[in-house]
């Protein structure tokens, strides 16, 4: 088990500054931060609790904090906290903090981290656009609720980052069910045009549909689709949305992924054919 450490509960166990120093040297303690060591090489985690020990008022915030409540799948590159406008540092480069007055403190694993909602404000400060767009689609399928970010929002609308995130929730494409199908109904979004996300019709459903227009957007992968069983259905099942009126196009997840633009671009033209048709 990982111990992290100060170097004044050190010394309280009676271990010597020279004696300190020894077991740093031969590998038996490992230098983490300024007077804070862990017992063994340290993890991303241990970090963590390494800048917790270091500066006891910081709370983990923006990536670190996402990774934690688990809106990040991946590790982040580095450890992100928020300490109080008067704190000071001068500590390693994997160590970020933030300077600002924190008023929700949640505990996760014993740790104080921002809330699961502060989290998009401030990502939308130290991610791309694309990784920005990734991560609020993904946390709103499976943990977000979209109205409790808004009002998070509107808690601290004078924060650098609420703009982007308002946009992001704005433009928007949870519960899409593959990368593919998420870009091209991002990249429809982008242009104004957003369709209803994993549709209900009758008793199927549609990645991307339109009502006015009746039309259906299907994003195919090829796994989704190579037995011979789901390969009958999905006949039986367009069959079906043809006769009842429904127009289906369909692209396999190859050709929304490299051709994003084309396939938008005639989806649009299609649909508002077929909606200035059915009117």
């Amino acid at each position: 088990m990982v111990v992290v450490l100060s170097r004044a509960e050190l010394l309280r166990n009676g271990i010597s500054g020279s004696a300190l120093s020894r077991r740093v040297a031969a590998g038996a303690l490992h230098r983490v931060l300024p007077a804070v060591y862990s017992t063994t090489p340290p993890s991303y985690e241990d970090r963590c609790r390494a800048v917790l020990v270091w500066k006891p008022h910081a709370v983990l915030s923006h990536d670190t904090a996402a990774w934690w409540w688990g809106l990040l799948s991946n590790e982040p590159h580095l450890v992100h906290a928020t300490v109080p406008p008067s704190a000071s540092y001068r500590g390693p480069t994997w160590c970020v903090l933030h300077r600002r007055d924190i008023t929700t403190v949640v505990y996760r694993e014993t740790l104080p981290l921002v809330t699961a909602e502060q989290c998009f404000v401030d990502v939308a400060t130290t991610l791309n656009e694309d990784a920005l767009e990734r991560f609020v689609d993904h946390a709103l399928t499976r943990r977000m609720r979209w109205r409790a970010v808004a009002r998070a929002c509107d808690a601290v609308r004078v924060m650098h980052g609420v703009p982007a995130v308002r946009e992001q929730l704005r433009r928007a494409c949870p519960r899409t069910l593959s990368e593919p199908e998420r870009l091209v109904a991002r990249a429809l979004a982008r242009r104004n045009f957003p369709l209803e996300i994993n549709g209900e019709v009758g008793p199927y459903y549609g990645d991307l549909v339109d009502r006015r227009g009746r039309v259906i957007v299907e994003i195919d992968g090829r796994e989704f689709h190579i037995d011979a069983y789901t390969f009958t259905q999905d006949r039986i099942r367009q069959n079906h949305l043809i006769l009842d009126g429904w127009l289906v196009l369909r692209y396999s997840a190859a050709t929304a992924m490299a051709r994003t633009d084309e396939v938008v671009e005639q989806i649009i033209t299609e649909v508002r054919r077929r909606r200035k048709a059915r009117a």
